[in-house]
């Protein structure tokens, strides 16, 4: 897990704040700075470049919600249980914490994310690839590019996102498993 001093903790709180608000262009670093209670001198001993903070604030979130989430695969339950039980730790994750969701959203394909930063990441969603692997391996889930079906499932996860946002009073158990049912119908064999 990434640790961070406190000033950098309120930078990258600052950070993320602002850019889900405003945007990497509409987003000062004076800005983040007086946000964040420093000086933008410090904001720039901790971070050289925006870019740099960026990434960090990406690989933080991600992170968290990876920390959060502690999917593991369970062998005793159906493919199908599995997938579902993580669908629901992460729209959990998402409701309690929409910022680092749309955050990790919207940069994940960002050319501000250097490569350095999916790679690191790469690890930490190992067990969430497995499930895909292993819903192909016994042929639950239809044979697809396993970047493919990630990316329909985050893809799936986004779209829910947005509907519960837009109509917060049908974000209930009811409405998360017919969205859940949606998913799984698209991708199961």
């Amino acid at each position: 897990m990434i640790l961070l001093k406190e000033k950098e903790q309120k930078i990258v709180d600052a950070s993320l704040k602002l850019f889900v608000e405003r945007g990497f262009h509409g987003t000062s670093t004076a800005k983040i700075a007086e946000i964040a209670g420093v000086s933008t001198g410090t904001l720039f001993n901790y971070f050289k470049t925006k870019e740099e903070l960026i990434n960090c604030v990406y690989f933080y979130c991600k992170e968290t919600m990876l920390k959060e989430i502690n999917y593991d695969y369970d062998a005793k339950k159906t493919i199908k249980e599995n997938f579902k039980i993580l669908w629901f730790k992460i729209i959990y994750f998402c409701t309690q914490d929409p910022n680092k969701f749309r955050f990790i959203f919207t940069f994940h394909y960002s050319p501000y994310i250097t490569s350095l930063t999916p790679k690191q990441m790469e690890n930490q969603t190992e067990s969430m690839l497995e499930l895909f692997r292993k819903g192909m391996e016994q042929q639950k889930v239809k044979e697809l590019p396993s970047e493919l079906v990630v990316g329909n499932f985050w893809g799936n996860i986004a779209s829910t996102m947005n509907y519960f946002e837009q109509f917060p009073q049908k974000n209930n158990k009811e409405n998360t498993n017919l969205v859940f049912e949606l998913f799984w119908d698209g991708i199961s064999r």
